[in-house]
């Protein structure tokens, strides 16, 4: 029978596979459009601000559709990770708070003002209005990927014991050192990077898909642009991945077990049953890396040659690492929601004594704060595993639905244009 761990990380990856492509596009969208704009008022070409105009909609077509499946993250963390999202909560709360607000009530009417205003305000001013929609967009993912961070590692967090709590201990963090988590910097930075690079290739891809077809200025100059900036923020983005990578293996050894396959140089022998990851997955450390370098070659290629199928390629395997490099991100924590570092454990042990430094771990994995309701489903998909086979299905129709609408969006020309 498949344990609670894995289907709950699994609900959750999928909430995540879905989720993300469209945030990734869409904070991507909101740097490359004004800047597409600033160049065509500078070199006076107008077909680039037909383009940003044309890519615009799809901050309208698919923000929303992002907002819900974040919603649908958040109602798995609480449904399935109470205690995790209760601990996140109020130690971050100021974090968590300043997401939803950007999210909803700063960076949504900021779209829809740079929507409407195009050729209604001088350019100037739009420029201006859709870097300031740029900044708002990157506000929430910078601060939920310190939620991220904290999970790698927990700078800043005071751990001491409590005979009220039910856990036997309390905890408090400092926000100052908690912004100061080694892990946060490259995590933030190869975020936007990569979103940009993803966006500039699925932009490259669908404009390229589309001048085999027809051989307007319009699809050529967008395929060109797309390539360009994809290569130069993909080769970007692997060096800032390569830095937090570094990161992880420093401060985070089940995390670096994991994704590595092996443990950290500097963890204990003693420590290893503690540090213990529950998937290896070097294997897909080792796929991902495979995929950017096909992707690079693609790129490289799509330069000098126009074709569908490269352009197809393109498309399908773009968003593929995208999503495998966070999926790897995320399993690689289990069998813990907050990994507690290496110090922490020396200095809970030398204070407290091991068992009080046992039981902090055991409060932190997964197992230990899944709810009642996740072992109810698995006896349900025991039952009739039917269930599963047909949850697969939904999953890969809904994911190719995601792609053209992704593809109808990005490739949606306004008749005015």
């Amino acid at each position: 029978m498949v344990s609670p761990v894995v289907v709950a990380v699994a609900l959750i990856a999928w909430a995540f596979s879905v989720h993300l492509p469209l945030v990734y596009t869409v904070l991507g969208l909101g740097w490359l459009l004004p800047t597409l704009e600033l160049i065509g008022y500078r070199s006076g070409k107008r077909v680039y601000i037909d383009i940003a105009h044309g890519l615009s909609n799809y901050l309208i077509a698919v923000y929303a559709i992002g907002g819900v499946f974040g919603t649908i993250v958040t109602v798995f963390l609480a449904g399935l990770l109470p205690v995790f999202t209760n601990i996140a909560g109020a130690l971050l709360w100021p974090v968590w708070g300043i997401a939803i607000v950007f999210g909803v009530a700063i960076a949504l009417p900021f779209i829809g003002f740079y929507y409407r205003s195009f050729n209604r305000l001088s350019p100037m001013k739009h420029i201006a209005v859709g870097y300031a929609m740029a900044i708002t967009l990157t506000v929430i993912p910078a601060m939920f990927r310190l939620v991220f961070a904290f999970i790698n590692y927990p700078a800043g967090v005071a751990i001491t014991p409590s005979s009220t709590s039910n856990t036997g201990f309390t905890l408090s963090v400092n926000l100052t050192k908690a912004l100061g988590n080694p892990t946060y910097p490259p995590l933030l930075s190869s975020t936007l990077l990569g979103a940009i690079a993803m966006t500039s290739i699925l932009i490259s891809s669908i404009h390229g898909w589309r001048y085999t077809s027809s051989r307007s200025e319009y699809h050529e100059l967008g395929h060109r642009i797309g390539n360009t900036m994809g290569l130069i923020f993909g080769i970007l983005y692997s060096i800032f991945a390569a830095w937090y990578l570094y990161t992880i293996y420093q401060y985070s050894p089940t995390v670096a077990w994991s994704i590595f396959g092996h443990p950290p140089s500097y963890l204990q022998s003693a420590f290893y049953e503690l540090y213990r990851p529950t998937f290896n997955l070097s294997w897909m450390l080792y796929m991902n890396i495979a995929l950017g370098a096909i992707i690079l070659v693609l790129l490289v290629i799509s330069i000098k040659i126009t074709s569908k199928p490269i352009e197809a390629l393109k498309l399908v395997l773009t968003p593929m690492l995208m999503d495998s490099a966070e999926v790897m991100n995320g399993l690689a924590h289990a069998p813990y929601a907050i990994v507690p570092p290496v110090t922490a454990a020396e200095a809970l042990i030398k204070a407290y004594g091991l068992s009080f430094a046992l039981n902090v771990a055991k409060w932190l994995t997964i197992s230990q704060l899944l709810t009642p309701q996740i072992n109810a489903l698995l006896s349900l998909v025991s039952i009739q595993p039917g269930l599963l086979v047909g949850s697969l299905i939904f999953f890969a129709f809904f994911n190719a639905l995601l792609l053209y609408v992704i593809y109808a969006a990005l490739s949606w020309r306004r008749s005015s244009a």
